[in-house]
């Protein structure tokens, strides 16, 4: 392999190793939130909660 090549397929290393660790990290981090967001999405809505939805579906149809 010729310098200017050898120097080529060097630099790419960096940014490939600089990419997969990026989608490694960004993984990680939708995993830890899918885990977090689970949890709320599995908890029963509130019923003050449910009342005002009500109110506000109420009021629009008024208009």
């Amino acid at each position: 392999m010729n310098y200017k090549a050898s120097q080529m397929s060097q630099s790419k290393k960096p940014d490939a190793d600089a990419s997969r660790s990026k989608k490694i990290r960004q993984k990680r981090i939708g995993d830890q939130l899918r885990r977090l967001y689970d949890d709320v999405t599995n908890e029963p809505v509130p019923d003050e909660f449910l009342s005002l939805l009500e109110q506000a579906d109420k009021s629009s149809k008024q208009k």
